[in-house]
């Protein structure tokens, strides 16, 4: 075995196997009135985000099992947030309608 100035190979083969790899972060981001919502993966479900786009401030966070059904609860805390909850605006149609920027 070989030696390089002060350091010594040890003379282990690295590993062959590929190490997985892992997803940092996922998520969509849309606007809607003066809201903010953003949808991102963390583990094994999704988180949405629903921000004031003027103070930045988060007004509502909650956890779903899949992205779409997160930006459900997004659009339809907005709907009650600005047009109260008699409105006839759908959340799985509003939803439908924004346009989500996907992100890595």
């Amino acid at each position: 075995m070989g030696f390089c100035g002060s350091c010594q190979q040890s003379g282990a083969v690295p590993s062959r196997t590929v190490a997985p790899l892992l997803q940092i972060r996922h998520g969509y981001r849309a606007q809607w009135s003066r809201l903010a919502f953003a949808v991102e993966t963390e583990s094994d479900q999704w988180t949405l985000r629903v921000q004031d786009v003027v103070g930045s401030e988060t007004l509502y966070t909650a956890h779903r099992s899949g992205a779409r059904a997160a930006q459900v609860a997004a659009a339809e805390f907005a709907i009650f947030r600005e047009l109260g909850f008699d409105s006839g605006v759908s959340p799985d149609r509003l939803a439908g309608e924004l346009t989500w920027q996907e992100y890595w």
